[in-house]
């Protein structure tokens, strides 16, 4: 016990791989979104020549990116997921969350940023998301690369980055680095600045259903310390994973439907 009290007032990860590999239906379902849309995502970031990517993919030039047939599909399965559990897209299906989980495991940051800054930053999103919509809809999401419309995989990517404006390599130059810096800040990008994430965490709190807490809950906060977006149920940046049901030896965890709580497939009145 004192070494991993140790390991923790040092701030060195406590994830290991045995409790990444916990709730093993969530990584069989992410593993299963990577291989659908994890290149569309690869896409969106390094040969989208839009200011906003992953938006109105049908038209693009880019005739080898499946979000040409992914997109609209993908966005109603977002809607409708978000109508049902919130952001639980976030939590079992973006490739961008399971990148930033794995990169979380060996952060030197695990909860150090929590509590009111934890809150104020995580504003930071709608102010992405404000931006984004912004550049769509009041500029018709301006193109700032010339499109490579067909090519060799890496090849085409290194054409993008040649012919790109000085502003498409400076947007993509700061993400890759917010991203990275999620070795040191677990969950960065999800956390406080993902549009999508945003725009999902208002149907948090209107969902039909959603973890939640109980009054079983006798505030150990060992659901933050397990949890990759460091929240707590219903919290947040919650994203709906489960992954916090397993370490609450109090039960203090469940789902919790619109009419009361859900458990076992029965339901009990609030």
């Amino acid at each position: 016990m004192r070494d991993k009290d140790l390991l923790r007032n040092m701030g060195l990860p406590m994830h290991s791989i045995k409790s990444f590999f916990q709730n093993w239906k969530r990584r069989a379902v992410q593993l299963i979104s990577l291989f659908f849309i994890g290149e569309w995502s690869f896409y969106g970031i390094f040969r989208c020549p839009y200011a906003v990517p992953y938006i109105g993919c049908g038209n693009c030039p880019v005739v080898q990116c499946p979000g040409r047939s992914l997109w609209m599909w993908s966005w109603i399965l977002i809607g409708v997921s978000a109508i049902f559990m919130g952001r639980v897209f976030c939590g079992w299906i973006c490739p961008g969350g399971l990148v930033s989980e794995i990169l979380g495991m060996f952060s030197l940051m695990r909860n150090r940023i929590k509590g009111t800054l934890s809150i104020f930053l995580s504003y930071g999103k709608y102010i992405v998301l404000l931006t984004s919509l912004y550049f769509f809809f009041i500029l018709n999401n301006p193109r700032w690369a010339i499109p490579i419309r067909t090519g060799e995989f890496f090849n085409s990517v290194v054409l993008t980055f040649e012919h790109a404006d000085p502003i498409w390599i400076y947007k993509t130059a700061t993400i890759l680095v917010l991203l990275a810096i999620g070795i040191a800040v677990p969950h960065l990008w999800c956390r406080f600045l993902c549009p999508t994430g945003g725009a999902l965490e208002i149907f948090n709190k209107i969902s039909i259903f959603k973890y939640s807490m109980n009054e079983n809950c006798n505030n150990c906060d060992k659901c933050i310390q397990s949890c990759a977006a460091e929240t707590r149920p219903s919290e947040i940046n919650c994203t709906n994973c489960g992954d916090c049901v397993e370490t609450c030896k109090t039960s203090a965890i469940e789902i919790r439907g619109l009419n009361g709580r859900v458990e076992n497939n029965i339901q009990y009145e609030s």
